[in-house]
């Protein structure tokens, strides 16, 4: 027999309906399991939040968004919610429908590669499901593989599994957890790196998707591998330069990953649908194969890597994620995310980060920028502190300032620097002026 985990084993039943069957993952939070609706016969994804989480105010506020908003969508392509329920003991549950497949995340780390017809069949499908929560009011703010399911091994009955992070202020930079960043380092927007006054908006789902995208035809990310110095490779518009790339999936790709959310399209699905009518010519690969670079066939089959139980995703208690995924350098970039949410956690954040800055070395001075952006950003802490934060970063750009020694840039920057102390200015910062004044306004 399975031993139990947070006090439940297989046979175990909830409230005379919900019977466990088995476990399928576990996390910060808790865990989920594959269950039995006793009274319909139909399997059901339920997911268990800790007692200790459940004494946490904001976990507790989290799942509870998560039952909410899944109890508000109606789309193929989000996974469907079923009913929440607390019980004797303190636990909270989940139950959503069960999704039996892989992750996305799954096929991409096995090296799998869509057509360029798929992926934008993909895309749609996709699409489909943010229009569907947008339309609500809902920005998800963690598009990312490993939070969509593909049911089946069909690109085409994909879903949206997990909305931990998602949002329902439009607009503002505020989250259930983290009130300066959410979602994965990877697949974030330039806004949710700071810029464009750091609104996160359906737009940024957009440019996520975009980038989903461009990882599941096998291209290289904009800033992989540079940490949180991958807003340099965000500020401006992304161009799509492989040539084995269709000339209607670039289009549709470089519309998604304008850097300027204002730039993006409003309406997802008729993107797509614009991009398949765009060519009658299609791609001459047409079967899927698990070796690297294969494409999937015309049919949206995912390719039949590994047996293996679907895990449904669980948000780990905190803001700052990255997945690591092919390329050697996503290790380093997961230990600066942590030393940046360190940074971000202590008594004085500020002198935190300026401690990585004074240390030194390329790990210390990604994190410290990391840390700084969510100082600026975090609305709670001072103007004082907020404008200093803008100071530091500018810091890193301006020419006057700049060394590798004390920046994670390569190269200066005068128009980045001037971004960032017109932010200090406007929070009252008297030397943010006076740099404004050297480099010319």
């Amino acid at each position: 027999m399975e031993h139990s985990v947070l006090g439940l084993r297989p046979g175990s039943v909830l409230q005379d309906t919900y019977e466990i069957k088995t476990l399928l993952g576990e996390g910060g939070m808790g865990a989920t399991f594959l269950g039995l609706n006793r009274a319909s016969g139909h399997d059901v994804a339920i997911k268990v939040m800790t007692p200790s989480f459940a004494k946490n105010q904001k976990a507790v506020e989290l799942f509870r968004r998560e039952a909410n908003l899944l109890r508000t969508v109606r789309s193929e392509a989000v996974v469907r919610f079923e009913t929440s329920m607390l019980d004797k003991d303190g636990r909270l549950f989940l139950v959503m429908e069960f999704v039996p497949g892989h992750p996305l995340a799954h096929y991409l780390k096995k090296g799998a590669r869509l057509s360029s017809d798929d992926v934008l069949k993909l895309g749609l499908r996709l699409a489909q499901g943010l229009e569907a929560i947008h339309k609500l009011g809902i920005v998800h703010r963690d598009v990312a593989p490993d939070n969509v399911m593909i049911s089946h091994e069909d690109i085409n009955q994909a879903k949206f599994i997990d909305f931990g992070l998602a949002s329902d202020s439009v607009g503002t930079d505020k989250s259930i957890i983290g009130d300066s960043f959410a979602g994965k380092l990877r697949y974030c927007a330039p806004e949710q790196l700071g810029l464009f006054g750091n609104e996160v908006s359906a737009a940024t789902d957009a440019y996520a998707l975009g980038l989903v995208l461009m990882r599941t035809a096998g291209l290289e990310l904009p800033g992989e591998g540079k940490g949180f110095a991958a807003v340099e490779d965000r500020k401006a518009d992304v161009k799509i330069t492989d040539p084995k790339v269709e000339p209607r999936l670039k289009w549709a790709l470089e519309q998604l990953l304008k850097a300027n959310p204002k730039d993006r399209p409003s309406n997802l699905p008729d993107l797509f649908r614009e991009a398949m009518k765009r060519a009658e010519k299609k791609s001459p690969s047409s079967g899927a194969t698990p070796a690297k670079k294969a494409e999937a066939s015309g049919s949206g089959k995912m390719p039949m890597i590994a047996a293996g139980i679907a895990v449904l995703a669980i948000v780990a208690g905190g803001a700052w994620y990255f997945l690591s995924g092919p390329g050697g350098s996503s290790a380093k970039v997961n230990e600066s995310v942590g030393i940046a949410q360190g940074a971000v956690a202590a008594d004085n954040p500020l002198s935190a980060a300026q401690a990585l800055l004074t240390a030194g070395g390329a790990q210390n001075l990604d994190a410290a920028l990391g840390a700084l952006i969510a100082i600026s950003n975090d609305q709670d802490l001072s103007q004082q502190d907020r404008a200093e934060a803008n100071v530091l970063i500018a810091e890193m750009y301006d020419p006057k300032t700049h060394s590798t020694i004390t920046s994670p840039f390569p190269r200066p920057d005068p128009s980045a620097a001037r971004r960032y102390y017109e932010r200090a200015a406007d929070l009252g910062s008297d030397p943010a002026r006076d740099a404004l004044n050297r480099l010319g306004e």
